[in-house]
């Protein structure tokens, strides 16, 4: 097969996998059961055995790793059905959802990270596994710290990372764009945008020129945004606000990391800038009931204000 064959080969498999990964993001947004997030947390580290199984295979190579690879992801799989075992009968034990059961309601902070996590580790996982399929990244781990800095590096700011978790970001603000604040919306659809334009991602003056005057108006484009909707105090505080700073402390940090791989070829800020984007994105769509309003029955009597309901000045 040829190398174009491969990479094609390549490209329909990631695509795959990205509709894998959206889906379990999409079903963790609405998952309130043991057993429906055992099943997200399945899936997801499912697809992370699949991609051990190859780095294993070209750590140790010939037919030992072939051997070795193999087992490394079946070992993965087997825990991961064993939690939706565990799922199961924690379902079992607390009834259904709503239900009055101790264990009827998932933990949403602990589930959203192991959710957030294993996304982001997936992601990384095919940049690594995937460059190393198409021939881009030469096999070996490399024994110093800083071999191993710079290939994380390579699998962050791969092709094999960037694009798919685009496409995962656009399909999931398609599927969850309706339960979250329409506020948030324009930023969430911009933050694919920016992740595509990542000039280290591919090679040619064309590229890197043309990703990074788009990256920067768009970047631009949202600080603008952003003060303005800081004007407003009720779009500035509260879940949204904490999004948006989260959102600008990693379009600051792409920015710096920009910056320095133009100066002397370091990437590591860029890439640490990128995974830091795609878990501010992770966090908001996967937990929406976060930016819920709090109903005037939750709220201290200061916020619930006179007794008309109508809340005092602040």
């Amino acid at each position: 097969m040829t190398d174009l064959g491969v990479i094609a080969v390549l490209a329909g498999l990631a695509t795959g996998m990205t509709l894998i990964s959206s889906v379990a993001v999409k079903w963790a947004a609405f998952a309130e059961s043991p057993l429906r997030a055992s099943v997200v947390q399945f899936l997801l580290l499912m697809m992370a055995g699949m991609f051990l199984g190859v780095l294993v295979y070209y750590a140790v190579g010939g037919g030992r790793g072939v051997v070795e690879g193999l087992w490394v992801a079946s070992a993965v799989m087997s825990a991961s059905v064993l939690l939706v075992f565990v799922g199961f009968f924690r379902q079992l034990r607390a009834g259904p959802v709503g239900g009055g059961g101790p264990a009827a309601a998932v933990a949403r902070r602990g589930f959203v990270v192991s959710v957030v996590g294993l996304v982001i580790l997936n992601e990384l996982l095919m940049g690594w596994s995937f460059s190393l399929l198409s021939g881009q990244l030469a096999p070996g781990l490399g024994s110093r710290g800083d071999d191993v800095a710079r290939l994380l590096d390579f699998a962050v700011t791969s092709p094999w990372f960037v694009f798919p978790m685009a496409l995962e970001m656009v399909l999931t603000v398609r599927w969850l764009g309706a339960a979250l604040p329409r506020r948030m919306l324009p930023y969430l659809w911009v933050q694919p945008v920016i992740m595509v334009c990542s000039p280290p991602t591919l090679v040619g003056a064309a590229w890197v020129v043309g990703t990074a005057v788009v990256a920067s108006g768009l970047m631009a484009l949202v600080v603008g945004l952003v003060l303005r909707d800081a004007m407003r105090v009720e779009e500035a505080a509260g879940a949204v606000g904490t999004y948006l700073a989260a959102l600008l402390a990693s379009l600051g940090a792409m920015a710096g990391g920009l910056v320095l791989w133009v100066d002397h070829g370091g990437l590591d800020i860029f890439a640490l800038a990128l995974v830091l984007q795609m878990a501010v994105f992770l966090f908001a769509v996967t937990d929406p009931g976060h930016f819920r309003p709090v109903p005037l029955a939750g709220r201290s009597p200061q916020e619930r204000g006179p007794a008309g309901g109508v809340p005092g000045p602040r």
